[in-house]
């Protein structure tokens, strides 16, 4: 149902914009940073705790529909990839656990223009979803959160470029992950798990 909302949502804009001659298409790349707050998990052998912030990158396509000079409707096409870093500790040793998630996610937003200036905040689908760890038998992490998160941001309009900051991330009631350690699984609620985000683009 979710996937089907999502492609009628293109398609109505794409059939809009024809009309209109009002949509614009373009590309968007930048880089990322994860505020993971993860407390103190257990296990029998050692425990593990969230460690320093990674910088991760992320592509998208973008289609645009201009509703009017200040107000505009934008979908994105986007794969993220995300670092994460865990810190594994026992009686024995301590250890630098790196981790990565790839994401593909659709986000859809509302945007005005003042002048040079844009803002836009709005939802984001994510689709597609996979995790990998430097050390899978000491830390693993399954990012249980909801497949639907919230998104907003402010950028800056050089012609067709743009610079642009954004922040997104799922709402806290629904963050909680699986952390596995030695084929054992603890379901943990996390404090924060926020993307922040800077990238530029244009529009062809």
């Amino acid at each position: 149902m979710k996937r089907l909302f999502i492609t009628l949502v293109l398609l109505l804009a794409a059939v809009t914009a024809s009309h209109a001659r009002r949509f614009q298409v373009g590309v968007r790349v930048g880089v990322n940073a994860i505020d993971y707050s993860l407390p103190i998990v257990s296990f029998a052998d050692g425990y593990l705790v969230g460690g320093n912030t990674k910088v991760g990158f992320e592509t998208a396509l973008m289609a645009r529909l201009n509703i009017t000079r200040h107000l505009h409707l934008q979908t994105e096409f986007e794969f993220c990839r995300s670092g994460y870093q865990l810190r594994y500790v026992s009686p024995a040793f301590e250890r630098i656990v790196k981790l990565h998630a790839n994401r593909v996610e659709i986000p859809l937003m509302l945007g005005v223009n003042i002048g040079p200036v844009r803002l836009f905040a709005g939802t984001l689908f994510r689709i597609a979803h996979s995790e990998k760890s430097s050390a899978p038998r000491l830390a693993e992490v399954r990012f249980n959160n909801s497949d639907v998160g919230i998104m907003g941001g402010i950028g800056i309009n050089i012609r067709k470029f743009f610079v642009e900051a954004r922040i997104s991330g799922y709402p806290k009631s629904s963050v909680s992950n699986t952390i596995i350690s030695n084929d054992v699984g603890q379901r943990v609620r996390v404090g924060r798990n926020i993307r922040y985000s800077l990238s530029t683009g244009f529009f062809f």
